[in-house]
């Protein structure tokens, strides 16, 4: 049989297995666990086992570092080391078989607990930047030039003039017609797009310190002495007898 603990990071890795080796339980005892490899965690500690959780299930897991189906746990205790394996944790497996205690001794274990921070990242909202299309009203003057025609009369002055004319022809200006163009301009309105500006967006982290806090229980013992009120002690007088 032995004992899981929870390990939250390396650090406190460090320290269970300093704990332990210091105590007198072999590297080879130990085993730890974990669903995302161990990089330099165990460099000062090459005789401790490694396992990585694949298919089987938890308590298939430890059954098999129990060597033994004598390992229960309540779905609580599943629970609690299977979400603290998918959030990044460690297990550490202490196998406490074959561990002789002394006849006259009697072993209490003491355990503490510990607060485990771990982060994780928790979409708060979003940010959306949408482009659309306004429209305004631009009125301005522009001038534009069209004919004016001005017809005007005035006297010839000096002797009147008299001209020669073929009568073959039978034009316009025989006729006594005169044809002036009348032109004016026309405005013709053209759109063109233009970039006038752009729009950049950054995303920055920024730090800031949350306090966090919470109770934690640890063992301790209590030594009292307990009197039997029962017991009574009598004594055994030698009485002389005067024959």
């Amino acid at each position: 049989m032995g004992q899981i603990e929870l390990i939250a990071n390396e650090e406190h890795l460090h320290e269970r297995l300093k704990h332990y080796t210091r105590t007198g339980t072999s590297e080879h005892k130990l085993t730890v666990v974990s669903t995302r490899g161990y990089g330099d965690f165990l460099t000062d500690y090459p005789d401790v086992n490694e396992r990585m959780t694949g298919a089987e299930s938890i308590e298939e897991l430890l059954a098999q570092l129990d060597g033994s189906q004598r390992l229960t746990m309540t779905n609580a205790e599943r629970d609690n080391y299977t979400n603290a394996l998918n959030n990044g944790e460690l297990l550490l497996y202490i196998d406490e078989s074959g561990l002789e205690t002394p006849q006259d001794e009697e072993t209490m274990e003491l355990r503490e607990e510990r607060l485990a921070v771990s982060k994780e990242k928790v979409q708060t909202g979003e940010v959306v930047v949408e482009k659309y299309t306004d429209s305004k009203v631009e009125e301005f003057d522009v001038p534009v030039n069209m004919d004016n025609v001005t017809v005007e009369r005035r006297p010839v002055e000096g002797e009147p003039l008299f001209e020669t004319y073929n009568n073959t022809e039978d034009g316009d200006d025989d006729l006594g017609i005169i044809r002036i163009p009348v032109t004016k301009e026309r405005i013709r309105v053209i759109k063109e797009h233009v970039v006038t500006e752009e729009i950049v967006i950054t995303k920055e982290i920024v730090e800031k310190m949350e306090h966090v806090s919470g109770t934690v229980k640890h063992d301790d013992i209590r030594v009292s002495e307990v009197k039997n009120e029962d017991a009574k002690v009598r004594e055994v007088k030698n009485i002389d007898i005067d024959k």
